[in-house]
């Protein structure tokens, strides 16, 4: 026992333990709350069964453990695996909670970081929820996506390097730099984030910081090498490819599509590096950027209803002074991620800033602590002063907005369309076919076959990665050597090889020989 304790009376030393443990629960109950709320939200606004496009494919790669489109997610696939072994609804309803866990996940870590950065439980509690109910964020977690769990992970790392920050402990950061190379297996993207993830575990407490320079502090070289060491050991998720490539029975694109041998060192790293679409990485036009970019801030508007693009402006330059370190880093990973993606040539990547959403989310925080001080300063020069309850009402308002407006909006409980597409389609197809369609088709086709074992008769094939020219090519074969060819995407083919005939109950296309 220190000497501080031995000096105590006995019953305040007695009264330390229970004070502490009061300390704990209380706090549990805060960051409880924080993920319940979302947690409820989610749960029943969810879709119902297998979503659509890549949500129908990570389902099934995750239920088969198999192979999906690069960079392949294989930390995601493992992980919602273990969650179709649930005895809930069907599994594409099981792989669905995997991305409502992680929305609520990631609205308690969120809440952690605020509540360390502003001390106040009430700031914290409502921008979590703000967050968690803002549209963009709330989408992401309904349905089958990297994208939610991709934010869990953010945040969750974001709050260990505070943690550091604050405490300094030698084990937190190699385990942090684990956890950061295990992620990647969640979503590539996260290496975006390195930069701005290594300025804030390197550049001093972020509590009071008067400078970059002054409080900066070197560690260790064996403590550097241990933290990039163990770095390399998380990515080392990525030997799921190899090791599940010979499974015959998985779905496996690499073989499916490219012919891809993950066993190679070639092949892997033509996975890993996503090189099918090489193309669309900075494929947008330096004139298009503007008008990508303004895009962009209109979604971030939208997304926190305008006043809280103003609240997260307020917030960082603020409390810039004060947090140097922070801010920079935030704003490395923020301009990173939202820089890559500006250039990212997709007509659906306004689904991948989540991210960016939930940086901004902590400089709404601290933009609404910082105008609370603010009016509660300007309150105590009157004679009956108390704390201003402008800022709080305010907050919990905005809480009740963002529901108010997203929830007709977001909710999906009641969509199964992908599922009747599918079935509608095996429903009506001849045995023996092959079908050629796009990712609005061919990934649920594939989710009916590979995990609920429908009309394994039938060869699908995904036009987005076959390509033109080479559909055009396969079918033509096909119809040569007597196989029956049917598409949902006539606009894919030459007009001029093909005949199409439409069979109106499914809305596809029987393909002939042109005349």
């Amino acid at each position: 026992m220190s000497t501080l304790n031995r000096n105590l009376p006995l019953t305040t030393r007695s009264a330390q333990p229970l004070s502490l443990t009061i300390g704990w629960v209380r706090h549990g109950f805060w960051v409880a709350a924080a993920a319940f709320l979302p947690l409820l939200l989610y749960l029943r606004t969810m879709a119902p069964t297998v979503y659509g496009l890549d949500s129908a494919e990570l389902t099934t790669g995750a239920y088969t453990l198999g192979i999906v489109h690069p960079p392949g997610s294989p930390l995601y696939l493992l992980i919602a695996h273990l969650f179709t072994w649930l005895p809930l609804g069907d599994v594409g309803y099981r792989v669905n909670l995997f991305s409502v866990l992680s929305g609520s996940v990631a609205a308690a870590f969120l809440y952690l970081i605020l509540h360390q950065l502003t001390r106040s439980r009430w700031v914290a509690l409502g921008v979590a929820w703000f967050a968690a109910a803002s549209y963009y964020i709330w989408i992401s977690a309904l349905a089958a996506e990297l994208y939610a769990p991709q934010g869990a992970w953010l945040v969750g790392l974001l709050w260990l390097a505070l943690r550091w920050q604050q405490e300094r402990q030698p084990w937190q950061l190699p385990v942090l730099t684990f956890l950061f190379g295990l992620g990647l297996g969640i979503h590539l993207s996260l290496i975006l984030l390195l930069p701005g993830l290594a300025l804030l575990l390197l550049g001093g407490n972020t509590r009071n910081l008067p400078g970059m320079g002054e409080n900066f502090r070197q560690l260790p070289r064996p403590m550097l090498l241990i933290a990039a060491a163990t770095g390399i050991l998380g990515s080392l998720i990525y030997l799921y490819l190899p090791l599940r490539y010979g499974d015959s029975d998985s779905l496996n694109y690499a073989q499916l599509y490219w012919g891809i041998d993950l066993t190679t060192w070639r092949g892997f790293w033509w996975m890993v590096s996503g090189r099918i679409f090489g193309s669309l990485f900075l494929g947008v036009p330096l004139a298009q950027l503007p008008a990508e970019l303004m895009t962009f801030l209109h979604q971030l508007w939208s997304n926190y209803l305008g006043l809280g693009l103003l609240l997260g402006l307020i917030g960082l330059l603020s409390d810039f002074r004060r947090r140097p370190v922070l801010h920079l880093s935030l704003l490395l990973m923020f301009l990173a991620h939202v820089g890559f993606y500006l250039t990212y040539r997709v007509i659906d990547k306004q689904f991948m800033f989540i991210p960016a959403y939930l940086i901004w989310a902590i400089w709404v925080g601290l933009g609404v602590m910082g105008l609370h001080q603010w009016i509660s300063r300007q309150d105590r020069q009157l004679p009956t002063a108390n704390l201003s309850p402008i800022m709080p009402t305010v907050l919990f308002m905005l809480v009740a907005a963002a529901f108010w407006l997203n929830y007709p909006l977001a909710d999906v409980s009641q969509d199964d369309s992908a599922r009747r597409r599918g079935e509608t389609l095996f429903t009506t197809l001849p045995n023996g076919v092959v079908f050629y369609g796009t990712w609005a088709d061919v990934p649920i086709l594939e989710y009916l076959q590979y995990v609920e074992g429908e009309r394994p008769d039938i060869l699908t094939r995904n036009l987005v990665f076959v390509g033109r020219q080479r559909a055009d090519e396969e079918v033509q074969h096909r119809l040569d050597a007597g196989q029956t060819v049917y598409t949902s995407r006539p606009d894919w083919f030459a007009e001029e090889l093909f005949t199409f005939t439409r069979l109106e109950r499914c809305g596809c296309f029987a393909i002939t020989v042109g005349e």
